[in-house]
């Protein structure tokens, strides 16, 4: 491998590296460092970014995400109502955290519970998916290639 491949190479690694640093940083912002915010913020970054090979990193669409998170950032608007109920939604999501399941459970209703969380979290990834403008928060999809601006 040449030394002008290596450097486009490493030059793409970091690209990757400040696209993934400046949405953190913005998220963190945009949902005003609150903890369980915080915790989903970090694990879909890293699930998405782990899950995409380095070539799809669209630039455009990556500042279009940054630009939706700082006006989030900056008041209480409707970007920020967005950012704010999707990572409820992610929160809820995880099934480590559904701690009300224990008691369904114990009155045998869990499997019921279970489908009926997994069916309407289809229908609400699947409604994120074809809205693509708020895919960067979603786990589902990869942010790096289907992210866009809410606001055009």
């Amino acid at each position: 491998m040449g030394a002008s491949a290596q450097a486009i190479q490493q030059a793409d690694r970091l690209a990757v590296i400040h696209a993934y640093r400046h949405l953190y940083r913005q998220g963190l912002k945009a949902i005003r460092y609150s903890t369980p915010a915080r915790h989903v913020l970090v694990n879909s970054l890293r699930a998405s970014f782990r899950s995409s090979p380095q070539e799809e990193l669209n630039p455009s669409k990556i500042s279009n995400t940054l630009r939706f998170l700082e006006r989030a950032a900056e008041t209480t608007g409707m970007e920020h109502k967005i950012v704010r109920n999707l990572m409820l939604a992610r929160f809820w999501e995880r099934p480590q955290i559904a701690k009300e399941s224990r008691i369904l459970r114990s009155l045998g209703l869990g499997k019921e519970e279970h489908q009926l969380r997994k069916g309407a979290y289809e229908h609400f990834n699947s409604t994120l998916t074809r809205d693509s403008s708020t895919s960067i928060l979603t786990s589902e999809t990869n942010p790096i290639r289907s992210t866009e601006s809410c606001i055009r």
